[in-house]
């Protein structure tokens, strides 16, 4: 199969100064094209993804691979799309059944875009990290196959609102949000106020819903994350 990276964009991949760098670390690396086709992946990434021995990954989507993460496909592709937006690039955190142990688990991947020397977007360079939470219910309820986002889906809240929703949204109370954000109880309830009047609504439920409709439901503040989680290499 045709390395997509290279018919694409006219760049070959061994022009890409890291490559030589990334490809015997013991992090998972990878890289896409513009149109969400792997175009490589290194060794640590394949026991990462699972992907079986002799399969030929090059040119592929997500969706075209035998791995239990595929069918998430859409969920990367958007991130594929939030990461060539922006030079900063874009971070989830993705739960499958990863590595060669093939273990359901949170993992980190920060992804980033790679530029010409004209300044055009040509890909996505990505890595992943294995999420060490102290308690990874102290977040969710139930560990399954999932994506979450560390960056908002809308740009209509400041850090604290989205902090106020993140556990708002999960059905605590304002006397239970209060103490985590060290805030008081009262200024938890007149920050909602102010959140159900931004978005037209005047219940939780209506911030539930709104919150689905625009994909905030998935949304992990990457501040309440950082205690909990070592992202160090």
């Amino acid at each position: 199969m045709e390395n997509n990276f290279s018919v694409q964009s006219n760049h070959s991949l061994d022009r890409l100064p890291l490559l030589s760098l990334i490809e015997k670390s013991k992090v998972p690396w990878a890289v896409k094209s513009v149109d969400s086709r792997f175009a490589y992946i290194n060794e640590s990434a394949m026991d990462f993804f699972n992907i079986p021995a002799g399969f030929n990954f090059e040119g592929r989507l997500d969706e075209e691979f035998p791995t239990p993460w595929s069918e998430m496909a859409e969920d990367y592709k958007a991130h594929d799309r939030k990461a060539e937006s922006s030079p900063e690039g874009a971070e989830i955190i993705t739960t499958s059944y990863f590595t060669r142990n093939a273990v359901l688990e949170p993992w980190y991947c920060h992804k980033f875009p790679i530029y010409t020397p004209e300044n055009q977007v040509i890909g996505t360079l990505f890595y992943a990290k294995r999420v060490n939470f102290i308690s990874i219910y102290d977040f969710f309820d139930k560990l399954k196959p999932s994506v979450l986002n560390l960056n908002p889906a809308v740009d209509i809240f400041n850090e604290r609102e989205l902090e106020i929703i993140f556990y708002a949204i999960r059905r605590k109370t304002a006397k239970e949000i209060g103490p985590r954000l060290c805030i008081s109880h009262r200024t938890v309830e007149n920050r909602l106020l102010k959140i159900y009047e931004k978005i037209g609504v005047n219940s939780l439920n209506g911030l539930i819903e709104y919150c689905h409709n625009v994909g905030l439901n998935n949304y992990v503040p990457k501040k309440l994350l950082r205690e909990g989680v070592n992202f160090c290499w």
